[in-house]
């Protein structure tokens, strides 16, 4: 694999002014620390946490962070046109200003969204002192992407400046989580990373695809929440008899209104989320927690060991039995 740098062997405990402005300086055309505290130098440390950063051999830069802001400051950088994929995946809500006179955006924790430019635009940041976030980056620039299609969708995207939230399922989360792997290094893991990295684009562009930004609108505030906790609940309690019924009395809302509200923040149906979330933990446990296929099986809700293992394999790219044999690299 050529072209592709890792600027994050090792975590740092402390991210300095220096270490934010180098990072910022791969994304953006021009970067400046605003404010910062009172007698504090490029060496003086913003957050507690680590920031990776990779620039990837399609074209992709790729930035990870996982930080603890230890004091207030505010940020200014110009982007160019490209087209920039945030996910939001722990900690306290972002907020984004994308400049040109747009409004602020705020990004739950499991949200995430597409940011077109069309042209440089200048955007603003703010980091409170105690905020903790875990979030990715992920900057697609049409005149640098080696793949083809890939090239001409983000050159299309760019032609306009605009932002389409959608929600992180459970297959993104999972690769987000993988992307955070400190192991993967060398060459198997360099080529892990460009996998993933490709997948979690592919997921996005799918998942923006299916709801524009006046369909997203449509679900707001209190209702927004109530998915969430529909979310969470299946998350948190993948084995236990979920139905849609269960489900919607759950989140107070109707069974068609779960159903719509549902797909429309998370891109995906109920039932396939959950059958997401139950695939993931399957083969968590047979990775991990030495499962059988027979009880990994019963977990995701088949009878039978022969069409858990056609679906985990059309899921997966691989059978149980090749994870179990420990012919897969790990996961995570």
């Amino acid at each position: 694999m050529t072209g592709l740098s890792d600027h994050s062997q090792a975590h740092r405990p402390a991210v300095s002014a220096r270490d934010f402005s180098k990072a910022s300086m791969v994304f953006c055309d021009d970067y400046a620390l605003l404010t910062q505290k009172a007698g504090g130098d490029d060496e003086s440390p913003l957050f507690e946490g680590w920031l990776g950063l990779r620039e990837l051999s399609t074209g992709i830069n790729l930035s990870t962070a996982q930080m603890t802001a230890l004091s207030d400051s505010d940020h200014s950088a110009i982007f160019p046109r490209s087209l920039s994929i945030v996910l939001s995946l722990e900690g306290r809500p972002s907020e984004f200003n994308p400049g040109n006179g747009c409004q602020t955006m705020v990004l739950q924790p499991g949200e995430a969204a597409f940011f077109s430019f069309a042209d440089d635009v200048r955007t603003t940041g703010r980091y409170s002192r105690g905020h903790r976030c875990k979030s990715m980056l992920i900057q697609l620039r049409p005149e640098v992407i080696a793949e083809a299609n890939l090239a001409d969708f983000v050159d299309a995207r760019t032609r306009n400046s605009e932002i389409v939230p959608f929600g992180t399922g459970v297959r993104m989360s999972a690769l987000c989580g993988q992307l955070f792997n400190p192991q993967l290094c060398g060459t198997v893991g360099c080529l892990l990373v460009e996998s993933y990295t490709l997948e979690v684009v592919a997921l996005a562009i799918q998942a923006a695809g299916r709801e524009g930004p006046d369909e997203h609108s449509h679900v707001r505030g209190n209702d927004r929440m109530r998915m969430a906790r529909i979310r969470d609940l299946m998350m948190s309690e993948p084995g236990a008899e979920h139905s849609l019924t269960s489900l919607a009395r759950e989140a107070c809302v109707s069974v068609s209104s779960l159903k719509i509200k549902f797909r429309e923040v998370y891109g995906q149906s109920v039932i396939a989320f959950l059958h997401d979330v139950r695939m993931e933990k399957a083969r968590d446990g047979l990775e991990r927690d030495g499962w059988t296929v027979t009880q990994a099986a019963h977990f995701a809700g088949y009878r039978h060991g022969s069409n858990f293992s056609t679906a985990f394999q059309r899921y997966f790219g691989y059978s149980p039995g090749q994870l179990t044999r420990g012919e897969i690299y790990p996961h995570a």
